[in-house]
């Protein structure tokens, strides 16, 4: 019995349908499966007895119902160009935006998940402080004064450190055997090069801050000379983002040719994929230029608003004391390279991706809000191999203060306000930098001028591999000594 064929040859399609399939530009490979694709749309109507030049999104989905998703993909690309006016509609419902969930909700699940994980009395403790009301009014005292990035962070190390001492059979508690017998395994992660140092006093400092709010009966002095002992030892170490920092004007450079790059991809784009990866690209691009320009945190920079965070003429952006981290209201204005960059994403690459009625700045695949996590993750797989270190937005902040610290270090405190942080405390450490490099361009001036004055020369001696040293010159030029002859008895 000859096997029945999934869809129809070119010379059953209709002559005027396969002529606007034959001409279009496609690669050898897209035409192969674009052609299987308008086949089996063929094919799926005549079995219907549907018309086959009844192409819309409705039809589309319920004649191709029960295929694999990249067959009714191919079906639908290879639809929207034989009918170029249909296009739109097919790929409309792509686009629909979705609901953003409450941060109160997104908080309270946060705080139920990880005080489950609580032993009793510390959940006892912590779940009047830490009730979320659903309308804001009945919040326990630390959902009021605590930012919820920063009860996220607390409560999440809190129910690690609990989860570690149930799982080495320790009390489930904060105590000073179970504090020493945690350090020294992070101890250990840290020599591997598995932890950062300051990773481990961060969540120190969580676990201190939690524990005196919660159990304030109990004594904790040893736990604040712990913490305040690690800090200090934490601030002699390197930082994970400092060191993987670079040039702030490398950084922008950078960005300004990958939009290029993403208006070139989006000038030939055929498809909604090679639309989305000009998007990409192009929200990459942003990305770079606006946090090299202004250097605002990530959360900040994914929830920027159209009309509401960025100006209507997209010359600067308003951040309000609810939007930062700091609690303070935050005002930049932009450069004209920035306001071109904002403006040609917006016009150019938004404009097919976003869902109608979306009002973020940068959005996802979908054309719905890109979370935080998303736009650092494609921002380091990008640099990553540009710049050999993998760069992410508070990478990017430590750049900029790097370059205020070099080229102006007698206002190396301006870093501070310029990155927005809330206290005075990090601005001794731009002070610190600005005041090396003056120290040390003075040195550098004073050594110059004291070899001018003996007439020293200072230059570094260079020696290639291809020249001998003089004094292997001069032996090799002489004749090599003859040995003396022996004599017969001598």
């Amino acid at each position: 019995m000859p096997r029945r064929r999934l869809t129809l040859p070119p010379s059953s399609w209709p002559e005027d349908l396969r002529e606007r399939f034959e001409r279009h530009s496609l690669s050898a490979a897209q035409r192969t499966r674009l052609r299987r694709g308008l086949g089996r749309w063929f094919r799926l109507s005549m079995d219907l007895g549907a018309d086959a030049r009844d192409a819309t999104r409705e039809t589309w989905k319920e004649r191709t119902q029960g295929l694999s998703r990249p067959v009714r993909n191919e079906v639908r690309q290879a639809l929207a160009i034989v009918f170029p006016d249909a296009a739109a509609s097919l790929y409309e419902g792509d686009n629909q935006q979705k609901g953003r969930s409450d941060p109160r909700d997104q908080l309270r699940a946060i705080v139920e998940r990880n005080l489950a994980r609580f032993p009793d009395a510390w959940r006892a403790a912590a779940a009047p402080l830490l009730h979320v009301d659903a309308d804001g009014l009945g919040d326990g005292i630390l959902v009021q004064a605590w930012a919820p990035s920063t009860i996220q962070r607390r409560v999440e190390t809190a129910a690690h450190h609990f989860d570690w001492c149930r799982a080495r059979g320790l009390p489930e508690d904060i105590t000073p055997d179970g504090l020493r017998a945690k350090l020294r395994e992070d101890q250990a992660r840290v020599a591997r090069g598995e932890r950062r140092l300051g990773g481990v006093s961060v969540d120190l400092e969580a676990l201190a801050g939690l524990a005196q709010a919660l159990r304030p009966e109990r004594d904790w002095a040893w736990l604040k000379t712990a913490r305040d002992r690690l800090k200090k030892l934490a601030a002699n170490h390197g930082s994970r983002n400092a060191a993987r920092a670079v040039d702030a004007a490398e950084l922008r450079v950078a960005g300004q040719q990958l939009l290029a790059k993403a208006d070139a991809a989006h000038a030939v784009a055929r498809h909604r994929r090679d639309f989305v990866v000009a998007h990409t690209r192009a929200r990459t691009a942003l990305t770079i230029i606006l946090l090299a320009e202004a250097p605002i945190r990530l959360t900040g920079c994914a929830e920027l608003e159209l009309g509401e965070s960025l100006l209507g003429d997209l010359r600067g952006l308003f951040l309000d004391a609810g939007s930062t981290k700091e609690a303070n209201t935050d005002r930049r204005m932009f450069s004209a390279t920035l306001i071109d960059a904002i403006g040609r994403y917006v016009r150019l690459h938004r404009a097919v991706i976003a869902a109608p009625g979306e009002t973020r700045l940068f959005v996802g695949e979908r054309g719905g809000p890109v979370k935080g996590a998303q736009l650092s993750k494609i921002l380091g797989d990008y640099t990553e191999p540009v710049f050999r270190v993998r760069v992410t937005p508070h990478a990017v902040r430590h750049s900029v203060a790097n370059f205020i610290a070099a080229t102006a270090p007698e206002e190396a405190a301006l870093a501070s306000i310029i990155l927005n942080h809330k206290g005075d405390d990090v601005t001794p450490v731009y002070t610190q930098r600005g005041d090396q490099i003056i120290a040390s361009r003075k040195l550098g001036k004073a050594t110059r001028i004291g070899a001018a004055e003996l007439e020293a020369d200072t230059a570094p001696t260079r020696r290639g591999r291809s020249g001998p040293r003089p004094g292997k010159a001069r032996r090799r030029n002489q004749k090599p000594r003859r040995a003396p002859r022996r004599t017969r008895g001598g």
